[in-house]
């Protein structure tokens, strides 16, 4: 439930979501994008629809968060981590939410099920690649982790690494 009170289910990603997973990337304002992707990305590849709606819940992770209006469940939010073949420890997170739902929980609620699967596989840091200025992100980072180190990429880019705590701090 988000904090609004809207009822909502979070499950994992599966393939036959690829549609949708296109047609939420084309409905998000160019910023969002921006946030998500560092440019104005309008649409996904085919090689990056399949990559993005085929998680293995090893070595990537990716949950959805759809609403229910008036019995019509609408997915509004991604949460997804890519295991580092290099450490495996370590994911690159990433989450997104539709513009109109940003603000209400639904990053925390993805938040809460990808954390608990990534360190059911091994997973206890995250790799955080956002713009500097994206408060909203690194909020929702400190509620699940506690920062290590961050470093800046250029151009208003900072990668931030976080070890993940498991439970929501308030």
């Amino acid at each position: 439930m988000l904090r609004d009170g809207t009822p909502g289910i979070v499950r994992a990603i599966i393939p036959s979501d690829g549609e949708a997973l296109a047609a939420a990337l084309e409905d998000l304002a160019p910023e969002s994008r921006m946030r998500r992707f560092f440019y104005d990305k309008t649409s996904l590849s085919e090689s990056e629809l399949e990559r993005f709606a085929n998680p293995d819940g090893v070595d990537h992770i990716a949950y959805g968060l759809a609403v229910d209006l008036e019995g019509d469940f609408t997915p509004i939010a991604v949460a997804r981590c890519f295991r580092d073949p290099g450490d495996p420890e370590l994911a690159e997170i990433a989450v997104v939410t539709a513009d109109a739902w940003q603000g209400k929980g639904a990053g925390s609620e993805l938040m809460r099920s990808l954390s608990a699967v990534a360190s059911g596989v091994g997973i206890r840091k995250w790799v955080a690649p956002m713009f500097s200025d994206n408060v909203q992100m690194r909020r929702l980072l400190e509620r699940f982790a506690r920062k290590l180190e961050e470093r800046e990429l250029g151009n208003g880019v900072v990668e931030a690494v976080y070890e993940i705590t498991g439970s929501p701090q308030p």
